[in-house]
């Protein structure tokens, strides 16, 4: 029986994204362990949607009932003010868990900080010390790592190519545990690193004991991030969110556990800390195996087992003139360097430029006062950027989608709307800083000159927002494309040629002080976001739409398409595959130059 649309109201429950592909003729719709599975981690977030509780996987069930016509009448209803309400309606239930997610993660770290810091103050400095070079040297890679997932999976399930987004996900474990051991290596040699940084030697003893007692909580935090992606492409995010909200309850008892309980000390400040993000990656383990052990066998099942393919390019790349390579050169060529590296780089920069405003405020008179204020600002942009980056997710996983399926009409609105969410949530995020500035400083030290000094620099803080918002919203946009080198050089040239230069400038050669940092920030915000949205005006949806077909179809054909292997060991040669695909979409007007104007 040949696939068809969603009745009416299935539609409503779930997001629609078609692909132009037809659902093979064994496809069948979810079954009752579905709505079971969704509505469990349903009950344990504090965003639930009756509508949205309806589907687990609605990306996928959308491409597997979506007949081969139905994305081009879809990508011609994707104008005008419904449609705009509607793509904005499906970010936000895509977005909100994932921010939920996010912010709860962040504050995973900071109560354990909170905790430890009871133990005295040398402790907590070297809890402070260690958690940045743990964030800067070891979790920002991974999570740049991570992040190349977006392109992979998500432009895969948009095509209705499903095994793909397993061996991914296979691909990405492999490469974050690669990461996770080289990383844990250079840890053990911290403490000669810090006393050549002329740290103070007891300090950097502590701190290198820290870092090393945290390496398990660096592969679980990075198994964690490699599973949430891995849902997030599929459409399901609530897990992540409810795991987060485990962790959130479990870290504050493992703290008195293995501090106090178990006199454990910064030792166990460490533990503590392991074993929460270890019992987060278990659950969310957990969700994902059951999940894929009741999809096998089903159309739309993204795990088919462990595969030597993980460590393969894709074919359409691995192969020139069908000499054999490596696969191990495949992996670095095909993956590392145009895709993993450069979301690493995208993440890194960002997340280092802050790092450098807090080295620099200490080189400003009162050290002591300019470092706390320094603090508190950084702080505050991370729990704004952790609840807005929940919506940059959301618009790389529908615009990936997007493309996956050959809509380059539905992933501009998908753009457009998300960095106008973006902005509109920074500009109120703006507004509250400043209209509660003294009460904001108060949250986090009862200091007066603390407060007053942070007072008068969150007016200047919050001019950075808005153009801060355009960025990480519109950077998902080069994430759900694969265009992460793009980002990468943005990144660099804003922050690191432009950013840092000219706030070291302002605060020491001007002598503005902190407000020379912000000031700076502020300039270099406002250019990046101008930088995106110019780059998302030129963007070629069209031609990003092509490339994402051919690389989603290059080596495994969607469900039910010729030369498919789901559900056997059939294949074929991809290489032959690919360009009937794209002619396919070409004859169909959804890759014509009439279909984006």
């Amino acid at each position: 029986m040949s696939a068809s649309t969603p009745a009416e109201g299935e539609q409503g429950a779930a997001l629609p994204l078609p692909t132009p592909f037809a659902a093979s003729a064994d496809a069948q719709p979810p079954q009752p362990w579905h709505e079971a599975l969704d509505g469990a981690s349903s009950l344990l977030s504090p965003i639930s949607s009756a509508a949205y509780g309806r589907s687990v996987s609605f990306t996928a069930k959308g491409s597997l009932l979506a007949h081969a016509g139905g994305g081009a009448a879809e990508e011609a209803a994707t104008s005008g003010s419904s449609a705009v309400v509607g793509e904005a309606r499906n970010l936000c239930r895509l977005a909100l868990p994932l921010s939920v997610a996010n912010l709860t993660g962040y504050l995973i770290g900071t109560i354990a900080l909170g905790i430890a810091g009871r133990l005295g103050q040398f402790e907590l400095s070297a809890i402070i010390l260690g958690t940045s070079i743990f964030n800067v040297t070891g979790l920002s890679l991974l999570m740049g790592f991570a992040s190349a997932m977006e392109t992979f999976c998500g432009q895969a399930v948009g095509a209705g190519n499903f095994r793909m987004v397993g061996i991914v996900f296979q691909r990405a474990i492999l490469l974050t545990t690669i990461v996770a051991v080289v990383v844990a290596m250079v840890w053990t040699q911290v403490e000669s690193i810090l006393l050549v940084f002329r740290q103070d030697p007891l300090l950097s003893r502590a701190a290198a004991r820290y870092i090393q007692m945290s390496i398990p909580a660096l592969w679980c935090t990075g198994m964690y991030e490699v599973g949430k992606r891995y849902l997030m492409a599929q459409g399901i995010v609530r897990p992540a969110s409810a795991v987060t909200l485990v962790g959130l309850a479990l870290v504050p008892l493992y703290c008195w556990l293995f501090i106090f309980k178990l006199g454990l000390g910064l030792d166990g400040a460490a533990i503590a800390v392991d074993a929460t993000q270890a019992s987060m990656a278990a659950l969310l383990g957990a969700y994902i195996m059951v999940r894929d052990g009741h999809q096998r066998g089903q159309a739309y099942a993204t795990w088919h087992g462990w595969s030597m393919e993980a460590l393969e390019g894709w074919v359409t790349y691995m192969r020139q003139g069908h000499q054999p390579t490596h696969p191990y050169v495949v992996l670095i060529r095909e993956f590392w360097l145009p895709f993993a590296l450069p979301s690493v780089v995208m993440v890194c920069v960002e997340w280092w430029t802050f790092e450098a405003l807090i080295i620099m405020s200490g080189l400003l008179p009162d050290p002591g006062l300019t470092v706390a204020v320094m603090g508190i600002c950084i702080q505050s942009s991370g729990l704004i950027w952790m609840f807005v980056s929940g919506f940059s997710m959301a618009t790389s996983t529908r615009v990936s989608n997007s493309l996956g399926a050959g809509r380059p009409k539905a992933a501009r609105l998908v753009t457009w709307t998300g960095g106008a969410i973006g902005v509109g949530l920074e500009l109120a995020f703006m507004a509250a800083v400043v209209l509660l500035r003294h009460h904001w400083a108060f949250l986090f030290t009862d200091a007066q000159p603390v407060i007053d000094l942070t007072a008068s620099l969150l007016p200047v803080f919050a001019l950075s927002l808005p153009g801060d918002g355009a960025n990480i919203v519109l950077q998902g946009l080069l994430r759900g494309s694969g265009r992460q080198e793009t980002g990468a050089i943005t990144n660099l040239m804003s922050y690191w040629i432009l950013g840092i230069p000219l706030a070291a400038y302002l605060a020491f050669k001007q002598q503005l002080g902190l407000y020379g940092l912000w000031w700076g920030i502020v300039i270099t915000n406002c250019f990046q976001g101008t930088v995106m949205v110019v780059i998302a005006l030129r963007f070629n949806y069209r031609l990003e739409a092509a490339k994402a077909v051919a690389r989603s179809q290059a080596h495994h054909p969607p469900a039910g398409a010729p030369g498919s292997d789901a559900g056997g060991d059939g294949g074929g040669d991809s290489s032959a595959l690919r360009e009937p695909l794209l002619g396919e979409r070409l004859e169909q007007g959804l890759l014509a130059p009439s279909a984006d104007a």
